[in-house]
């Protein structure tokens, strides 16, 4: 198991920020628990506060005491919670001389004097824990006036009531603090994983072209990373299908146009032994051998050509093998063979002569190709009415052969693919060798140069 299986960061981010968040709610939530409650609780704003609308509450409770024409006994046993709607605790001070009957009306007393204070709640009020935090934050007593007497009371908010508020409300900001951590997070996670969506949809939509870029270092960023990987490997494979696609057709439009040379002068070397155009038996058995060469070129080339729509081969078979071989001889002989269709087809054209002797490396079908197409667009497009003139140059790393003629006035291109030059260009370049055209007004030169073999 690797390093990114064992150790995820994005899940580690994630519970870094969820335990950031529960700290903070705890802090928020302490704070308000212990000290910001308390102190709202004894705040003179609090007391003030309550102090006025504990004495607008006992104003009211005098007046209804006064319609209702209650006795001392009657406000003691007064039930309806009058006073102590809401958060307010009702305690009531009688004389001594009255007597707490009721014994379900809790009370505890204490001697002032002759007054004995009894302390007496309401049922919806709260406890007697809510009278004891009450009576630390103020006590004002407010005489009532009853039928048969008078008795002292004061209302005091329902403190445990407050504090219960104020932990909810510090519940509350806590939960506020927790989600001001985690949810900015998460919405942060969302927004990225939209983003690699969004991203991903353009290239199933098929646009190849777009990059993929997810920030952060985390699996998010490596998912991106993968689909960017995937994307650029899904790019090069169609490149290369596509650049593979193009080199055969033009392979297979090469091949096509070099098919049509040999074809030409088999047809011609036919047509002479068919019609008896030859003087000697000589020329005869020449003319038969040559056919039987292109015929056989002609073979070779099909093969090949067939080949080539192999788009997924492992290997071309267009590229036929490299071998050592007698450079003056087979230069001699092409040129030779070459020059001759072309006296035959009324030019003027001497094949040069190789004074020493050297060696080549190169395919022999490759060469004859090159020759092929040179001599076919001298037939195509060169003067015949001006002398061919050929040259061999014998250097010490290459030979060289430049061949010049003039361009026919008004040649005709009807017949011309424009494959011709390039085939010769690429061949050459396979060989090692090189090819360069010059053109000055209408004289044509053709520079071939093919590298010697050195052992």
């Amino acid at each position: 198991m690797d390093r990114k299986r064992r150790f995820s960061r994005l899940g580690s981010k994630l519970v870094g920020v969820s335990v950031l968040g529960l700290l903070l709610a705890f802090a928020v939530f302490w704070l308000a628990d212990n000290a910001a409650v308390p102190w709202l609780l004894h705040s003179d704003w609090f007391i003030r506060a309550y102090r006025e609308r504990n004495e607008a509450a006992v104003q009211a409770y005098q007046d209804y005491v006064t319609e209702q024409g209650f006795t001392v006994r009657q406000v003691q046993e007064d039930r309806d919670g009058r006073l102590a709607e809401g958060i307010y605790t009702v305690m009531a001070g009688l004389p001594l001389s009255i007597e707490v009957t009721d014994k379900s009306v809790s009370s505890s007393a204490v001697w002032d004097g002759d007054i004995r204070y009894s302390f007496v709640w309401a049922e919806t009020a709260g406890t007697e824990a809510d009278i004891a935090a009450a009576s630390e934050v103020a006590v004002d007593m407010y005489p009532i006036q009853c039928a048969d007497g008078a008795v002292h009371i004061f209302a005091a908010p329902a403190a445990l009531r407050y504090a219960g508020l104020g932990r909810v409300a510090g519940l509350l900001l806590a939960l506020l603090g927790f989600c001001l951590v985690v949810v900015p997070y998460i919405v942060r996670l969302l927004r990225r994983i939209r983003a690699l969506s969004r991203e991903a949809e353009i290239l199933m939509a098929g646009d190849l072209e777009h990059s993929i870029h997810v920030e952060g270092r985390d699996e998010l960023s490596g998912l991106g990373e993968d689909i960017e990987r995937l994307r650029r490997s899904v790019l090069e494979r169609i490149q290369g299908e596509r650049e593979a696609v193009a080199a055969n057709s033009r392979l297979i439009t090469s091949m096509s146009h070099d098919l049509r040379t040999p074809l030409t002068k088999l047809t011609g070397y036919l047509d002479i032994l068919i019609y008896r155009k030859y003087q000697t038996q000589e020329e005869h058995d020449g003319f038969l051998r040559m056919a039987s060469e292109k015929a056989v070129q002609l073979r070779t080339l099909t093969g090949q050509m067939l080949a080539s729509a192999q788009v997924d081969a492992p290997q071309s078979p267009l590229e036929p093998e490299a071998e050592v071989v007698d450079g003056g001889l087979l230069l001699g002989q092409l040129l030779e063979e070459q020059c001759g269709d072309l006296r035959r087809e009324g030019f003027d054209v001497r094949p040069p002569a190789f004074e020493r002797d050297f060696q080549l490396y190169l395919s022999t079908a490759d060469a004859v190709r090159i020759f092929d197409n040179l001599f076919s667009n001298l037939k195509k497009y060169a003067d015949s009415a001006v002398p061919v003139r050929i040259q061999a140059e014998d250097g010490p790393e290459t030979v060289t052969l430049r061949v010049a003629n003039r361009v026919r006035p008004v040649p005709d291109r009807t017949d011309s693919h424009g494959v011709g030059v390039p085939t010769m260009r690429e061949l050459l370049e396979r060989a090692g060798g090189r090819l360069e055209i010059f053109l000055h007004g209408d004289a044509y030169e053709s520079v071939l140069a093919f590298p010697k073999y050195r052992a």
